[in-house]
């Protein structure tokens, strides 16, 4: 279920700002794949967070495509106004909402995304992250994403309902923009 969240957090992230690669750690990821919430067909719902504050949007995600591990996920969420600013227009519909694909590798350690220009892998989080953790992607335009671990929760501290409840772990990452 932590890699749900992880994804869904995931959806908002893109940005551009120059770093030293030096103190970053690299954009591998390993782990099984062979993960129930990849298999395409899969729906869930979600919420949007933003700021640290939780917005129901309504949304729903589906895995469309798994290309050995490489999940692709449609999402549509409503979007109300005052959080339409959040998002880039390439992301929504006539309408203003979210529609948009995703692709993501989701395993048993962590979770990448695609979603830079480049659409080149940028780790979201590995579950085993240290807070100081730093991930960087120097993209084509010259400029660089960093994305870095503020919190790293040991106790089971976040509650979800998805179909079921559960109270999780969390990893908590910043983006620069």
């Amino acid at each position: 279920m932590r890699n749900l969240l992880i994804i869904l957090l995931s959806v908002g992230l893109l940005s551009s700002c120059n770093k030293d690669d030096s103190e970053f750690v690299s954009n591998t990821l390993g782990g099984s794949t062979d993960l129930a919430m990849n298999e395409v067909g899969n729906k869930f719902s979600s919420s949007t967070m933003i700021n640290g504050i939780s917005y129901n949007t309504n949304g729903q995600v589906e895995v469309t495509k798994n290309e050995g591990g490489v999940i692709t996920l449609h999402i549509n969420s409503n979007l109300p106004e005052y959080l339409s600013s959040f998002f880039p227009s390439r992301v929504k519909d006539a309408n203003g909402n979210l529609d948009t694909e995703v692709k993501l590798k989701n395993t048993s350690e962590g979770v990448l995304d695609y979603t830079n220009m480049d659409e080149k892998p940028l780790l979201v989080a590995k579950y085993d992250a240290k807070v100081g953790d730093k991930y960087n992607l120097k993209k084509s335009d010259g400029n660089s994403i960093t994305r870095t671990v503020t919190k790293h929760s040991t106790d089971d501290d976040f509650e979800w309902k998805g179909g079921r409840y559960y109270l999780l772990k969390t990893v908590t990452v910043e983006q620069d923009d």
